[in-house]
């Protein structure tokens, strides 16, 4: 069962909603953001393009502009070389459509995800040099391809890595941690230690557009693609799960506002096929829709697709290939579903229930959705996982971790065991050689240190609320605090004494609850909807109630009282809108 946690702050909210002119739930949230001073709460609602940070403020962000414009006025052959995920997808094609507009010796190169792997490879280092490239621009990936790079001097040919990543590193003598970084003409990348960029979060897509903001003012010319890219790096900010907080707020924010005037056909054609056109759009649609099917090419094709859909200038090829993303997209769902549920039988049927890391091995899931599955098995039972699998010559996959274990640094410990790593503190991908996999498993329990607190999740409730304090204008306000996302959560909010008056199931699989609620205190009544907590609230009523009372209560014919945590939404359905609770949890 998951912790309730009501969030503290010592912000006056009631004078602060007086001041900003909100509601003193909206003050509350925000206060519970961090977000005390007026000053703070006015960047954080009104996300002013102008008020993100100077992009010459990254590390070689100059040495890179420099080395990129004057490859392009020596007519050098340059190459844009990405990842096959939405951040490496969209920073490609910020950078190549920027390039392009200045130079035709220009092409970008996304490596295959299941016969290349993330990031450079020495056999595409050689192919690029033996047609002509002299420049390599990395996006989203570079600051761990120490061999690679070195490869890169050894022909000749110049390197210019852009990345987000964590670079590898050493520990000295004094435990001190001193950052392993790639030789290379510049190397721009906040993550680095000397790197003193005011904000540490930025995504390979965010950072792109930066650079293409500057190239085009080097050039001395209008930023022609500015609505364009931006967009493009909303995209990438909100599927990489990066902080929506203080610069990615902005972009994603601005972003989002513009998506439906991006004047990019191939995003036109895949918000058509997705049958998302005629709305508004919102992060969920980004994270949720849009997001996936590009991710389904590098998953089941080649990312290059999806990038051929956001370059191309042929309406009638930017409908084939978002209707073929949208396929793929498909495809990759079932194969999901499939492995999902493998995947939780391999940990119900076997000693790995008793770990606290989860290395799951099964060769018949897909490599591409292995990250995925990963972070649904995270989600089950709140452990961290890698999810591995059969690659062409090794076991390769993704790692996803919880808050309190850093997944980049636990498998550095053990760099030993693997071919090839990388990642974030949350998430990482591997290969390994197939029998290094049980040793990895061991290791890593074995130095665990989470405890089983560590290990609950926690619901983080922002204020508890009677229903009259629940109103249409309320809520629509709260909506100023998105988009929503990392550190930067849809509000949960708790009310105790609900009378849960009737409880129906609905949904083909009859395993959504839709309930009457009731605040006792106030006597009003919202509607509330579980889309995942059936089998929860199944298991105390039976606990409190037995068998007889609880068939009573779901078939709602009785009645039972309880305290609940939600989201508050509003729902909108044959053109009328009314007031709906998710609920997040609930206690009998």
């Amino acid at each position: 069962m998951k912790k309730w946690m009501l969030r503290r702050n010592k912000v006056n909210t009631q004078k602060m909603a007086e001041r900003l002119g909100i509601s003193v739930v909206t003050a509350q949230v925000l206060a519970n953001r961090g977000i005390g001073t007026y000053n703070d709460a006015c960047k954080f609602l009104y996300c002013d393009v102008n008020e993100m940070y100077d992009g010459y403020l990254l590390k070689d962000m100059q040495k890179g502009i420099d080395v990129i414009n004057a490859a392009v006025n020596a007519g050098k052959k340059i190459a844009v070389y990405g990842d096959y995920d939405v951040d490496g997808v969209m920073s490609t094609t910020i950078l190549y459509k920027t390039l392009k507009a200045f130079t035709d010796n220009v092409i970008y190169y996304v490596p295959h995800r299941q016969k290349e792997g993330y990031g450079i490879n020495l056999e595409a280092v050689e192919k690029l040099k033996a047609i002509g490239v002299e420049v390599v621009l990395t996006c989203d990936n570079g600051i761990a391809s120490i061999e690679e790079a070195k490869r890169i001097e050894e022909l000749g040919m110049s390197l210019v890595i852009l990345d987000h990543h964590e670079p590898s590193f050493e520990v000295d003598e004094k435990g001190i941690k001193k950052d392993i970084i790639p030789v290379a003409a510049a190397v721009i990348d906040h993550k680095q230690k000397d790197c003193t960029y005011p904000f540490k979060a930025l995504c390979a897509g965010a950072m792109a557009y930066k650079f293409s903001k500057l190239f085009f003012e080097k050039r001395k010319t209008e930023f022609v693609f500015k609505t364009e890219f931006l967009v493009f790096a909303a995209m990438a900010t909100i599927c990489d799960i990066v902080d929506l907080l203080d610069e990615n707020r902005i972009i994603a924010k601005n972003g989002l506002d513009l998506i439906k005037k991006s004047p990019n056909i191939g995003l036109k054609a895949l918000i058509e096929k997705t049958g998302i056109a005629d709305g508004d759009i919102s992060e969920y649609h980004i994270g949720f829709v849009l997001g996936p099917c590009i991710n389904a090419t590098g998953r089941l094709k080649s990312a290059t697709t999806s990038v051929e859909l956001f370059v191309t200038e042929d309406m009638q090829k930017a409908t084939t290939l978002a209707s073929e993303l949208t396929e793929l997209n498909n495809e990759r769902k079932l194969l999901t579903a499939t492995a999902e549920k493998e995947a939780i039988a391999a940990v119900e049927n076997s000693d790995l229930q008793q770990d606290r890391v989860l290395v799951i091995y099964n060769e018949n899931i897909h490599e591409s959705i292995a990250g995925i599955v990963a972070g649904k098995i995270k989600e089950r039972y709140y452990k961290p996982v890698i999810m591995l699998t059969s690659g062409e010559s090794m076991a390769k996959g993704s790692a996803r971790s919880i808050e309190g274990y850093n997944i980049f640094e636990e498998l550095f410990k053990q760099r030993d065991l693997f071919h090839k790593f990388g990642g974030h503190p949350m998430a990482a991908g591997l290969s390994l050689a197939n029998e290094n996999v049980d040793i990895l498993r061991k290791r890593l329990n074995q130095v665990c240190t989470l405890t089983e607190e560590e290990m609950t999740p926690v619901l983080k409730i922002e204020k508890s609320l009677t229903f009259d304090e629940i109103t249409m204008e309320a809520s629509q306000q709260l909506l100023r605090i998105a988009p929503f996302g990392k550190e930067n959560p849809m509000p949960i909010f708790g009310t105790k004494g609900i009378t849960a008056e009737k409880v129906m199931l609905i949904g083909k699989d009859k395993n959504i609850m839709k309930i009457s609620l009731r605040d006792t205190q106030t006597g009003i009544r919202i509607d509330g909807i579980s889309f995942d907590g059936l089998e929860e609230f199944e298991g105390q009523c039976l606990k409190k109630y037995g068998e007889k009372t609880t068939i009573d209560i779901l078939n709602g014919t009785k009645s039972t009282n309880l305290d609940i945590v939600y989201n508050i939404n509003i729902n909108c359905f044959s053109g009328r809108t009314s007031l709906q609770l998710i609920l997040k949890g609930f206690r009998l």
